[in-house]
């Protein structure tokens, strides 16, 4: 893919304030520190994607349960009658909860919340969490 600048500030961003971010050309991934005993805490990624006449996006993707484990008509149906961001994916055999955000939107500060992508990042984290316990049988806190 070609260089882009808004991806590097991202990248710069994420690495200066993230324990334990693996740095790829057109991906990151972020160590996620989890309570349940069960469940590998897997990494959040974070991917650059070119959509063509639509510019960068990214999407950020957290699995929160092997796709054999999960009702996935269940967890479509949670994830959409709960509001939260995003929706589901399957990428090999993993159920992963994903949000897409225009690059450049990721990196708008609102106020003094730090840049858009952060709240995005910590919502995932949180709605795979949940999903996990929910869906996935994971250790409750």
């Amino acid at each position: 893919m070609e260089q882009s600048d808004e991806w590097d500030t991202l990248v710069q961003l994420i690495a200066e304030n993230s324990y334990g971010a693996h740095i790829e050309p057109d991906s990151i991934s972020i160590k996620v520190l989890d309570a349940e005993e069960d469940w590998a805490a897997p990494d959040v990624v974070i991917r650059r994607v070119v959509a063509t006449n639509r510019g960068d996006w990214i999407h950020i993707d957290r699995p929160f349960a092997r796709a054999d484990q999960v009702d996935l008509v269940a967890a479509l149906t949670k994830i959409g009658s709960t509001g939260t961001i995003g929706g589901l994916v399957v990428v090999g055999e993993q159920v992963m909860v994903r949000h897409a955000l225009r690059l450049t939107e990721a990196l708008e500060f609102d106020d003094d919340d730090g840049p858009r992508y952060d709240q995005s990042l910590s919502d995932i984290v949180d709605a795979a969490r949940l999903l996990g316990r929910q869906l996935a049988g994971h250790d409750d806190d």
